[in-house]
């Protein structure tokens, strides 16, 4: 199992771009944006501004997982809609090693009853008794997590193009094959089989720039939320690589942009971009 162990503070910025392009002109646009930084005691907002050409009308709240929504409504007539999000965070590493903890004695409160139950893309009941296969003799949390991280790792061969954003666990682990998202939703569902909190995450990945990227938190009764990536197999000592935008209970919650437009035509994703770059040494 691979790590990556941040020892310092991490201080940058960020910007996540994206475009939207459409085959006739948009009277409305009414959309949802979780592209602001979700903040933590690892995750620090220091500014941020959200941009849209054309401008846009906006309410901004925190949903039920603690997100930054902003939701905008524009009503300029166009044929290509443009959302920028920037800003500066801090970043602070993850201090482990953290203790092993019998999966059989863990006990949460009502809270994280959203993430031990079946989701829209994630039905746990399905995945049972392969959850228990993979976990094999593991009684510990932590040694347990790491077997499911590495084992979705090794089992789903990261191709684009096969799965779609509304792709079940289920169908990942039939298809074998998938993206970042797929992976999350299928380590999702075989840590909720074995009664283990889980949730989703969307991040900027902050050592390459390009799309955004999604990793598992589980919840470890001493240690609170720790990350887990079935993509890049990392386990917790995850250092300062993930500019966390959104949780949720799997990528339906987090989606960078939801909404509806009004049109003759149609439309679609054009563009993304993400980076979020170090400003200290």
């Amino acid at each position: 199992m691979g790590s990556q162990i941040g020892q310092t503070e991490f201080a940058g910025e960020y910007r996540y771009e994206t475009v939207y392009q459409y085959t006739d002109y948009v009277l409305q646009n009414d959309d949802f944006l979780r592209v602001i930084p979700h903040q933590d005691g690892h995750t620090f907002l220091d500014s941020y501004e959200v941009i849209t050409s054309p401008p846009s009308a906006f309410v901004e709240f925190t949903d039920n997982y603690g997100n930054i929504v902003r939701r905008i409504k524009v009503s300029t007539r166009h044929r290509e809609l443009s959302i920028v999000s920037k800003g500066n965070f801090r970043l602070l590493p993850w201090h482990g090693p953290y203790p092993e903890v019998p999966v059989q004695n863990m006990r949460f409160n009502e809270d994280v009853t959203d993430f031990l139950s079946p989701s829209p893309l994630v039905k746990p009941y399905l995945l049972r008794d392969m959850a228990r296969e993979v976990a094999g003799d593991s009684s510990g949390l932590v040694d347990t997590v790491g077997r499911i991280t590495q084992w979705v790792h090794d089992k789903i061969k990261y191709e684009k193009g096969t799965t779609t954003v509304l792709t079940e666990a289920h169908e990942v682990l039939a298809n074998g094959r998938g993206v970042c998202q797929d992976k999350v939703h299928l380590a999702l569902g075989l840590l909720r089989a074995l009664w283990i909190p889980s949730r989703y995450v969307s991040c900027i990945l902050t050592e390459q720039a390009g799309d955004t990227h999604a990793y598992v938190e589980f919840l470890h009764p001493e240690g609170g939320w720790l990350p887990a990536d079935p993509t890049k197999a990392i386990l917790i000592d995850a250092g300062t690589i993930y500019l966390k935008l959104a949780v949720g209970r799997d990528y339906t919650d987090v989606s960078p942009v939801s909404g509806t437009f009004l049109s003759t035509g149609t439309g679609g994703l054009s563009r993304v971009y993400a980076h979020a770059s170090r400003t200290n040494t």
